[in-house]
């Protein structure tokens, strides 16, 4: 018999195989879903956007646009840690990370950033608790715990999804075709969905990225991506 650190092994080697092969049975080779998966795994999927009549976009369950980071946070199952970010041009942000997660049956990271304008964000920096540098050359600041009550009650204006698992070319045909594609560099590509809110870094030697905004933020989202490298901190 197989102890259980070969059995363990066994496992990890059976997943890592069969992952690919249930993405692609997501969907048939036009990417196109089957009627494989349950309705509410369904809803979890990355591609299933909808738009709402007021332009919210919703995701994984989520009103994008809509939703303060408390509502995300209890919507999802989920409990972050707000950190306000300072880039090395002086622009502040206000975010949270969540490591890896089960959404329906893909594994993810999700980041999202809170709409908080430039006052409130020079306020935090003031009351800041303590900084750590990141691999991208940012600072992370830590909130008081006043300012994490209001960085609770905002609206999350972006939700950036981070699968682990690396998409291939039939997988992104599940997105549909987009409006609008920018080449960032040889090998990575953003796809522009303003309609759905969402646009999508597909890269075919790294990380696929896909945002989330509602419609009337796709403006602001396409000026913020960055056009030289992939999100490094995250």
């Amino acid at each position: 018999m197989l102890n259980e650190k070969n059995m363990k092994m066994k496992r990890i080697i059976i997943i890592s195989f069969l992952l690919p092969l249930f993405l692609l049975g997501c969907g048939n080779e036009n990417g196109n879903e089957t009627t494989v998966l349950k309705d509410e795994y369904k809803e979890m999927l990355p591609w299933k956007v909808s738009t709402k009549k007021d332009g919210i976009t919703h995701i994984l369950g989520v009103d994008i646009g809509d939703a303060t980071f408390k509502d995300l946070m209890f919507k999802l199952e989920l409990l972050g840690e707000p950190a306000l970010f300072e880039a090395s041009n002086g622009d502040l942000s206000l975010e949270a990370y969540f490591g890896k997660k089960k959404f329906g049956v893909l594994e993810a990271r999700l980041v999202v950033e809170m709409d908080a304008d430039e006052e409130l964000l020079k306020k935090m920096l003031k009351e800041q608790m303590g900084r750590d540098s990141t691999p991208s050359n940012h600072w992370k600041y830590s909130l008081s715990v006043e300012n994490t009550k209001l960085a609770n009650d905002l609206r999350v204006w972006r939700l950036i999804y981070l699968p682990i698992t690396d998409y291939e070319p039939a997988q992104m045909k599940f997105f549909g075709e987009p409006d609008e594609k920018i080449q960032v560099s040889e090998t990575a590509q953003y796809w522009l969905y303003p309609n759905r809110g969402m646009i999508l870094l597909w890269d075919t030697e790294g990380k696929e990225i896909f945002y989330y905004v509602a419609n009337k933020d796709f403006d602001r989202l396409k000026k913020s991506l960055p056009m030289e490298a992939q999100i490094q901190r995250y």
